[in-house]
């Protein structure tokens, strides 16, 4: 008995003796990199937000980049535009400098004290709207709902990957301006529901009683190539629109395949966030040296009355 007392007695010394690890941290590991993100369209000028990741042992929030060359080059290598910083790291082009369908575009970042970042990303050919039917119904609580299906022609022959939001546009009065009260236009996305199978439900969430209800739709044509496709939805609170005398925009673009991974990751991201069970998932990056997204689509789109 007196040698399991002592055996017994030494573990809790074993344990603290044990319990420290020294590591190593390889500078090269932990530098800050440049961080780029760019998504863009073929119906907007050239944006791009440069800031720099935050090292493991930092406890700064300030990450923006304001000193950056930032330079666009289209496949041939030719000097597209050059990117101004605007304030708190958003570089944007000139007027008229936008981007061009079915073109391979590469951006380049330098930074004092950085290593220069690059990242490549072709922007997909435009695909066109057949048609778009709307009809007002209503859901089972008696609110009025706005049935819509898009139709358009998928290209055959390769992948494809779209991304399908509605916006409302109008302006509105700045009733604190006290001097002007200077019309401001707007457009925002609103919340709409679908049920298709093809659409990824990495940004769903719940609203008004429906399930799936999403800002913007994501779907690749996995199950279509090539076909005339359908994709019906709801805008659910189309109630409190059609009396305010506004418009909306349909949009379909088609993406990138690493437009669309980026924002299926950073959904998944998004979602698993705060979450201790959750598996943890890592933002799809196409930066080399750095980190980030560069990525395009082109715009198509429908206006509709509410």
């Amino acid at each position: 008995m007196k040698k399991l007392i002592l055996f017994l007695s030494a573990i809790p010394l074993l344990l603290f003796t044990n319990c420290t690890k020294q590591i190593e941290f390889d500078a090269q590991d932990i530098a800050p990199r440049i961080v780029v993100n760019s998504l863009f369209t073929n119906d907007s000028l050239w944006a791009a937000n440069i800031s720099r990741s935050v090292g493991v042992l930092e406890t700064t929030s300030y990450t923006s980049i304001n000193d950056a060359d930032v330079s666009i080059f289209d496949g041939n290598g030719v000097q597209v535009t050059t990117l101004t910083n605007q304030g708190d790291g958003l570089y944007t082009s000139p007027t008229g400098a936008m981007p061009v369908a079915d073109e391979l575009y590469t951006i380049e970042v330098i930074a004092p004290g950085y290593t220069p970042v690059s990242a490549t990303n072709r922007i997909p050919a435009a695909v066109q709207i057949n048609s778009i039917d709307t009809v007002s119904s209503t859901n089972s609580d008696g609110q009025t709902i706005l049935e819509t299906t898009i139709n358009f022609q998928d290209p055959s022959a390769n992948e494809n990957y779209y991304m399908v939001e509605v916006l409302v546009k109008g302006t509105w009065i700045d009733e604190w301006d006290e001097f002007e009260g200077d019309t401001i236009e707007f457009r925002e996305p609103l919340e709409i529901s679908c049920n298709d199978i093809n659409v990824e439900t990495v940004n769903r969430f719940n609203f008004g009683g429906f399930e799936n209800t999403y800002l913007y739709l994501m779907l690749k044509d996995e199950n279509f190539d090539g076909e005339d496709y359908a994709l019906t939805f709801s805008v659910i609170n189309y109630a409190e629109l059609k009396d305010l005398e506004l418009f909306g925009e349909i949009r379909l673009v088609n993406t990138s395949e690493a437009y669309f991974n980026y924002l299926k990751s950073f959904n998944m991201y998004q979602r698993a966030s705060g979450n201790p069970f959750a598996t943890p998932v890592q933002v799809y990056s196409n930066v080399e040296n750095g980190m980030g997204i560069f990525a395009g689509g082109t715009l198509t789109y429908w206006d509709v009355g509410f």
